[in-house]
């Protein structure tokens, strides 16, 4: 998890306390946020005893860095400023700041806007190094200031002193304007208004026409956690995805505000994760016809649904017998680059591929077609002589290396011993 991170864990009164015990010695006491009385049934539940709750709790942590937690708004009619539009006052700075603000965190998010003198502005930082905007390039406040800059605020900034860029010392940065008249408090975490279980019942038979699963959350309170962090490009995840609340809220807000959160939803239960969750979350983006007969326009947004697939290792941590290069090879990649293996390189050759200047190699299963007692899967000369050339790094996943740590160096390879090396999650 991110620095600036949020988790939220629901729970009831039997566990709350020893969850408790367990997330500060994970997260630390001190970045405990809440633990939040959610008051899930109105009437107290069924309890037949004379106390009845009715509620349960949501433990809060961030993961040391606050900066991104929101703040609730309430009107006051405090705007401060005006321009063709109309009035408004200053907003949040269009930088983003805390954890994975820099550009290499976020490439996408580095491109030019253009200042009220017609310059191209760059999200650089007040120590000069560069940085990367909070909203992407589809965000609608993006799209709106490119056709005309007086859509956000404006303010020459200085750099940290003795730091300039370009020979300048300092650059034009951009705010949101606010213009509805709100004041921001801190949240309250007593949450009686924020959706009971009988909501989330009535979501799930608008969408299904029926009950399918017997324990949903309701979509204001979902949403009400997600919209606590202020990043609205963040990545939501929830491993118990169950009804899939989670997702239809990351869709329904990103709607609202122009937001591009993604999300990854855990089903352990195949036929729930199909039939209920995925099936919610199709209906939901593109459409559906409610318990009414009216049919609900989609939210937009898509997904992809996958399915784990035979484990890869045993319990010792050797890569089971069964297991494919075409598998391993998958494994490998996302284990050194964290990004997927590109479909059309898969099970074809020991070069994997390049990722940011360095060449991904895996031998295998014979995939070089050795017929020497080790199959090629050790790295020797011979064997270094059929790989495919790269100039630059290379890191080389084999099952051993019989050459000299000066040729290793000489030749810029990086082996890694399977299965040793491959992490396993």
């Amino acid at each position: 998890m991110s620095r600036d991170g949020l988790i939220a864990v629901s729970i009831d009164d039997n566990e709350v306390s020893r969850l408790g015990v367990l997330l500060d010695e994970i997260f630390g006491a001190r970045n405990r946020l809440a633990c939040a009385p959610w008051l899930a049934e109105p009437s107290g539940g069924k309890q037949k005893t004379a106390l009845r709750q009715g509620h349960e709790y949501l433990l809060i942590y961030h993961n040391g860095d606050s900066s991104n937690l929101t703040r609730e708004e309430k009107s006051t009619g405090e705007l401060d400023r005006k321009d063709k539009f109309g009035k408004f006052r200053k907003g949040r700075e269009l930088l983003k700041w805390g954890d994975e603000s820099l550009k290499q965190d976020r490439e996408d998010m580095w491109f030019p806007l253009c200042a009220p003198d017609g310059t191209l502005v760059y999200p650089i930082r007040n120590d000069g190094q560069q940085g990367r905007w909070r909203l992407g390039q589809k965000n609608p406040l993006i799209q709106n200031m490119r056709l005309d800059p007086e859509y956000v605020h404006w303010e020459m900034r200085p750099f940290d002193e003795g730091i300039t860029v370009a020979d300048k010392v300092e650059r034009w940065v951009p705010y949101e304007k606010v213009r509805d008249a709100k004041k921001s408090f801190g949240w309250t975490t007593w949450l009686d208004t924020f959706g009971f279980n009988a909501d989330a019942t009535r979501e799930l038979k608008d969408i299904f026409g029926h009950k399918p699963f017997e324990t949903p959350k309701p979509m204001a309170l979902i949403r009400w956690l997600v919209s606590l962090h202020a990043d609205d490009d963040a990545l939501v995840l929830d491993t118990f995805a169950g009804s899939g609340t989670t997702a239809h809220a990351v869709l329904g807000l990103n709607k609202e505000d122009g937001g591009n959160r993604r999300f990854i939803l855990v089903e352990m239960e195949p036929k729930i994760a199909r039939e209920i969750t995925a099936e919610r979350v199709r209906r939901v983006a593109e459409g559906y016809k409610n318990g009414k007969g009216e049919i609900v326009k989609g939210l937009g947004g898509s997904f992809r649904f996958c399915e784990l697939g035979e484990p890869m290792f045993d319990e010792s941590g050797r890569i089971h017998a069964t297991v494919s290069f075409a598998d391993l090879a998958r494994h490998v990649y996302f284990t050194e680059t964290g990004e997927p293996l590109p479909g059309e390189r898969v099970a074809k050759s020991s070069f994997l591929g390049a990722c940011r200047g360095v060449g991904i190699y895996l031998l295998y299963n014979g995939i070089l077609d050795d017929k020497t007692v080790n199959g090629g899967n050790v790295l020797t000369r011979s064997v270094l002589a059929k790989l495919p050339r790269f100039e630059g790094q290379r890191v080389i996943y084999c099952a051993g290396c019989l050459l000299a740590p000066d040729r290793l160096k000489a030749d810029r390879i990086l082996v890694r011993q399977t299965p040793y090396e491959i992490k396993v999650s």
